[in-house]
């Protein structure tokens, strides 16, 4: 089947139209034209489910918009009084796409749920941790109580044909689940340390909640655990570990040692490649849709689902359901005349985007360190500062002139700390950086080298996060350095200084780059908006929320971030609105806006809450303070949530080395962007030279989406510029799987929810010093 759309609106665009199609990983799903339905008004959705059990298995019910629509399912049982109306399908495809999603359990009945909806189960002859273990020849008592099983998930969904029609497709996503059925105290037994991991319940019943909290400690029959929601002691015989992939690291590399558990991880990774490689992906999707087309799925009283097609895009005559955006160029200059299709390239030969105005020529950098690794960490720091000569390409120039600095002073911070220090490292991490910065002057950035072995402590007694907490609180924006990396060869070094200088640089204000843009407006500025759950906890409800703002001007420079205060989630919608009014009434005046100025302004978000219109908030803010401008607005989620994949089969994927095995195959190209709905879009941002492995899972591509009440209407314009902001992260030289604009909010909350931890933590600093700064990176 063609699916399809019109031309983008801006015929400047030098967009690829594809001859060729796209496979998705679904099924078209043929139900009757119309079906006839009962339906009444019903203005409390909160006692939906009393009907239904009132009703019985004999009326399927769906409310919506304070309407109850009752579809007849066998004879007998009660009336329904009610208008009797005849609803169009390709109208009104919500009710059977509820309807399909309920029964699709009917028409596979040889599979059990581990979920209703969406339907989900597991593979029922594919144990993936026993098939690995027997091919790499590796053993333990425990090992049979460890299990990875292939999880498959059939999403009923509404997509757009190439006629306009909305119709129902059921799309197969493929995941694993990892299981841990092993008792507490034989992995006790085994030398695994469980302190600190999560458990959950070993029989659940209806109403309970299955992740407990974490283990404090076991005393025999009983389990004392910390962020529980409950009691603080469950009897040891009814908990097990929640089978997630830190617990499955932390329990088979103390079984098995470091050198078997390697080994093991790389034939697991082999056998989970057999679901998720392009080829193999779409081998059992075809299968999967053998198997469903076997039986029809029971819908109505006199009507039957069948599934049908795979569902294919492509173009067809002048219309087009498929294109590749263009090329994102990489800008050096404000002039648009430096550019380059690659970063590193780009500014290696231009320099940065703010060579002539960025202020601080002579950066003085504060470097804390273990004592006894002085000598290494100067070899490194000469390295950075000064380069790796004409033998290492990829970083021959060196911080200062790759950046157009006059000097970079390092400030020197040698600490009293070992690897295998019993005490808390951290502590002498602080007490030897505010005793350095006592006396240090004015520092504009810091670098905190920490052995690997420190660099994963968890919580407070982390010394990244302890130190980042007292820099940032001085405004003074963090690097953190392993052992590991300052001591990697040249060779493999060189790429690693890439990144390093790029984010230290953006950390002092720079802008290394921008990306190409066409300016059709007076302004346009692209907002991205995320949050940040602060309870700390995940075995409790994360009542508390922090709001995050992070705003670019329409060719990617970022101008400013803003943290809202902390509130309860029934007062989120009001602390958005104070912060981002403020934020665009400062926008506004920095920006100048004139009266009669057309402005644009682009809200990106990447799941807003529920039960918060966080887009009619936004809009409001926008309308008020843009009240004199002629102001056009758009929400768009941008996000990787969604069960839809996109695969090639013309794609033959980037070999890897003299390996003979090949990366990426069916991986659309990057910049491949298809139309699933009127305000939907999918978009491919990894592919090719992104991809990292041979055994990388094919990459799903972005779902962005535009709310309807938006008044700049060009998804396909919204898409592209989306595609842009993902080359727009200074944190590496490559791409970023999602826009800066959600990129950075991610990293934010990340760092917000670990600096809560520590006591002497406020966030004051990066809503007044460091709102310009990009201190997340």
């Amino acid at each position: 089947m063609h699916m399809d759309v019109a031309q983008p609106k801006n015929p400047a665009s030098k967009s690829t139209s594809f001859s060729r199609s796209l496979l998705t990983n679904g099924f078209l799903v043929k139900v009757p034209d119309a079906v006839e339905v009962v339906v009444r008004d019903f203005l409390d959705g909160s006692e939906v489910k009393a009907e239904r059990e009132r009703l019985g298995p004999h009326w399927f019910l769906h409310w919506s918009g304070g309407q109850l629509y009752h579809l007849r399912l066998k004879n007998g049982g009660p009336n329904v009084q009610g208008r009797t109306i005849e609803l169009e399908t390709s109208r009104h495809p919500w009710l059977l796409r509820s309807r399909i999603e309920d029964a699709i359990d009917e028409a596979i009945p040889s599979y059990t749920a581990i979920k209703k909806r969406p339907f989900t189960f597991l593979a029922q002859k594919s144990e993936l941790l026993d098939l690995a273990a027997k091919a790499v020849d590796i053993s333990h008592p425990l090992l049979p109580n460890f299990r990875i099983s292939p999880k498959f998930v059939l999403n009923t969904k509404i997509f757009e044909d190439a006629a306009g029609h909305t119709r129902i497709g059921i799309f197969v996503t493929i995941g694993m689940r990892y299981e841990i059925d092993a008792g507490l105290e034989d992995l006790i037994a085994s030398k695994v340390d469980v302190s600190g991991m999560y458990v959950v319940r070993r029989v659940l019943q209806p109403g309970e909640r299955r992740l407990l909290g974490r283990i404090r400690r076991l005393d025999g029959k009983w389990t004392h655990l910390v962020e529980n929601a409950e009691d603080d002691v469950f009897e040891t015989a009814d908990i097990k570990l929640e089978g997630s992939k830190e617990n499955f690291s932390k329990c088979l590399s103390a079984m098995l040692g470091t050198y078997q558990y390697r080994k093991l991880l790389g034939a697991i990774d082999d056998e989970e490649a057999r679901f998720r490689l392009g080829p193999e992906l779409d081998k059992v999707i075809e299968q999967m849709g053998t198997f469903l087309q076997r039986k029809p799925i029971p819908i109505a009283r006199d009507f039957d689902a069948t599934v049908g097609d795979r569902i294919v895009l492509s173009n067809s005559g002048i219309v087009r359901s498929v294109y590749r955006a263009p090329t994102v160029e990489y800008v050096f200059d404000r002039t648009g005349a430096k550019s380059s299709e690659f970063a590193w390239a780009g500014l290696a030969r231009n320099g940065p985007y703010d060579r002539t105005s960025f202020a601080n020529k002579s950066p003085r950098i504060l470097v804390a360190f273990p004592s006894s690794v002085q000598s290494k960490v100067e070899t490194f720091l000469r390295a950075f500062r000064e380069g790796l000569g004409a033998d290492f390409r990829s970083y021959e120039k060196g911080f200062r002139d790759l950046f157009g600095l006059v000097g970079t002073d390092f400030v020197l911070c040698p600490v009293d700390v070992g690897v295998r220090d019993s005490g808390s490292p951290y502590k002498a991490y602080r007490t030897a950086m505010e005793e350095r910065l006592a006396n240090a002057g004015d520092i504009h950035a810091a670098i905190v080298v920490l052995f690997d072995e420190h660099a994963f402590l968890s919580g407070i007694e982390n010394p990244y996060i302890q130190t980042k907490s007292l820099l940032l609180t001085l405004a003074i924006p963090t690097q953190e350095l392993r052992f590991s990396t300052l001591t990697a060869e040249p060779r493999n070094l060189q790429y690693t200084l890439q990144n390093f200088s790029v984010a230290l640089y953006a950390k002092l204000n720079g802008i290394p780059w921008t990306v190409n843009h066409d300016k059709a407006i007076d302004d346009e500025l692209v907002v991205g908006m995320g949050v940040a759950e602060m309870s700390g906890s995940r075995a409790q409800k994360r009542q508390r929320l922090v709001g995050i703002t992070t705003v670019f001007s329409g060719d990617g420079t970022y101008l400013l971030g803003n943290v809202s205060k902390e509130c309860a989630y029934e007062e989120h919608a009001d602390a958005v609105r104070e912060s981002l009014t403020s934020v665009l009434q400062e926008l506004k005046r920095r920006n100048n806006w004139q009266p009669g100025d057309t402005v644009r302004v682009i809200f990106h978000a990447n799941k807003p809450l529920r039960r918060i219109d966080i887009a009619k908030v936004a809009f409001d803010c926008a309308r008020a303070v843009g009240g004199e401008q002629n102001v056009q607005m758009a929400f768009v989620t941008i996000s990787h949530d969604h069960p839809f994949a996109l695969l090639d089969r013309v794609e033959k994927g980037e070999p890897v080395g003299k390996t003979g095995k090949f990366k990426g195959v069916f991986a659309p190209a990057r910049g491949t962007i298809a139309k699933i709905g009127p305000f939907t879009r999918l978009m491919s941002v990894n592919a090719g030279k992104l991809i990292k492995r041979p055994n990388s899972p094919l990459p799903m591509p972005l779902l962005v989406s535009l709310h309807p009440d938006s008044t700049f209407k060009d998804v396909d314009y919204l898409a592209e510029q989306a595609l842009k902001f993902t080359s727009l992260s200074w944190r590496s030289i490559l791409p970023a799987g999602s826009p800066v604009t959600i990129y950075y909010s991610e990293r934010i909350a990340e760092l917000l929810g670990r600096l809560k931890e520590i006591p002497d933590w406020s966030p004051s600093a990066l809503n007044v010093k460091l709102k310009w700064s990009r201190w997340f990176l």
